[in-house]
């Protein structure tokens, strides 16, 4: 029993230490990290600053570690241009939700809520919702972690852009979204 405890561990271990690897290589040297607990779930939320443009993006690391309860090893991204601090923050609890609640994880996720994490968001940005999808912006590489683990990207979305997907899909949704040429990184956008 020790013997198989201490083999998960380190395989654990190895894969935290590919997404490291991971994101150094197509992200770059992060900036800083905060760490957060509900109950049993650490989540921490990695900075990269030189990624995209005007952009810092964030990047979950342990959300991995919980791919029994969401059926998928995994980790997220989320570029964003403004308001850094409550967005980390959104990110990590949404996460922390998506986990507590046992989701089956994958494109096509709608979180909405995003006051309830932090008041006023909504007002200051005119987004109300999280919405998780298959990562873009970034070279296919990016998308699996050594076979291992799947990497997903999340972004702000309006009450319109909810409704929307809400009534057409994934799918619709996010070709309205390229075809619009809509920035999705753009917290504050219209």
């Amino acid at each position: 029993m020790l013997v198989c405890l201490l083999t998960m561990r380190c395989m654990l271990m190895g894969i935290d230490e590919k997404i490291l690897d991971h994101y150094t290589k197509y992200l770059g040297e992060f900036a800083g990290t905060e760490q957060y607990r509900f109950g049993n779930q650490i989540i921490q939320i990695l900075g990269f600053p030189n990624v995209f443009k005007d952009c810092l993006v964030f990047a979950t690391f342990g959300m991995s570690k919980f791919s029994e309860e969401i059926k998928r090893q995994c980790e997220v991204i989320l570029a964003v241009d403004d308001l850094y601090d409550e967005c980390s923050e959104i990110l990590a609890n949404t996460v922390c939700y998506i986990l507590s609640e046992k989701m089956e994880f994958g494109r096509g996720i709608l979180i909405e809520g995003v006051d309830n994490i932090v008041p006023g968001f909504s007002e200051s940005s005119g987004k109300c919702a999280l919405y998780f999808t298959d990562v873009s912006g970034l070279p296919e590489e990016f998308s699996v972690v050594d076979e291992e683990c799947e990497m997903y990207m999340c972004f702000f979305v309006s009450k319109e852009e909810a409704e929307f997907f809400k009534k057409h899909g994934s799918d619709e949704f996010e070709t309205y979204l390229e075809e619009n040429g809509i920035d999705v990184a753009a917290v504050k956008r219209k």
